[in-house]
């Protein structure tokens, strides 16, 4: 019931959120960036009179922060179904906001994936608009490219979880005795604890060639926007002309480590910095990432 209730907020906070958002944050801003932070939890405030830790305890919780930080580009996207909080614990929860979420299943080039109903539309225009210039888009990594189960996330998890946990315990950074206890956490608290390792000084890092954060290389288990049917992996990402035609259908570039990743937000390009997010050049790509401006946040780090 709880997670019924949170999710019909976020329904109807999209369309307040959109209507009076592109209205009177697109005519204020000029050339200062809009706190992400602060659109999400002004409109909270406003229409329901509740917090932002509510839905994601950014402020007390540092893994939820980080995941609000790298992911949470989706919480602005327009027509479709958002999630009620930032990070799902449990398969059932995943399954059931995906059975609401109007999912809809699509062969795209032999490979069957499954998006959000706007966000396949939009991607099936895309691939349209391609084809009418002798270009492709199509899924990177077969089916798990679009939408994931929560056990998909969790394979995931454990292909770069394992392998970093026995490599750090070989090289005596990481005790067996911790090892073992780190095995048995649930995946919520496993997760908090690799990002605690991370930021440790001794930079224990879990990436598959151990030399950045985990969340650089996979998503965490019930926070990634595969799991919300709001994201694709392009095999033609590095394509400029794609990435165009894909930004013209509101697909962008969301997560910054994340090179073939692509985020359905639903609305113009140029609409993107009033909501919240900012343009952040890459090589020769762009990546629109949400702006959390830190003096506006009370955190309590608790694991750094």
């Amino acid at each position: 019931m709880k997670l019924k209730i949170i999710t019909f907020i976020w329904g109807i906070i999209y369309f307040f959120f959109h209507a009076q958002s592109h209205q009177t944050f697109s005519q204020a801003i000029t050339d200062k960036s809009v706190n992400f932070i602060e659109v999400v939890e002004n409109q909270l405030k406003k229409t329901y009179n509740i917090g932002l830790d509510k839905i994601c305890p950014i402020q007390t919780d540092t893994t939820a922060k980080r995941i609000f930080s790298e992911y949470g580009a989706i919480f602005i996207s327009s027509g479709t179904q958002l999630p009620g909080r930032c990070i799902f614990s449990t398969a059932a929860d995943i399954l059931s906001f995906q059975v609401k979420s109007a999912p809809q299943p699509a062969n795209i080039g032999g490979v069957q994936i499954t998006l959000q109903k706007p966000a396949m539309e939009a991607l099936l225009k895309a691939i349209q608009e391609a084809s009418k210039k002798n270009l492709r888009i199509s899924p990177r990594g077969g089916s798990l490219a679009a939408g994931r189960s929560y056990e998909d996330t969790v394979r995931l998890w454990n292909s770069r979880f394992y392998p970093a946990l026995n490599y750090w315990v070989g090289r005596r950074k990481i005790s067996r005795q911790e090892a073992d206890i780190a095995r048995a956490l649930p995946i919520r608290e496993q997760v908090a604890k690799v990002l605690e390792w991370e930021s440790s000084p001794a930079r224990l890092f879990f990436s598959k060639n151990l030399t950045k954060s985990i969340l650089f290389s996979v998503a965490a288990p019930g926070a990634s926007q595969h799991n919300f049917l709001l994201a694709l992996d392009v095999e033609q990402f590095a394509n400029k002309e794609v990435r165009k035609i894909l930004a013209e259908n509101f697909w962008y570039q969301t997560v910054l480590s994340d090179l073939p990743h692509f985020t359905y937000l639903g609305v113009k390009e140029n609409e993107l910095p009033a909501l919240g997010l900012k343009r952040v050049p890459l090589g020769n790509q762009v990546f629109w990432i949400p702006n959390i401006v830190e003096p506006t946040m009370k955190l309590e780090v608790k694991d750094k």
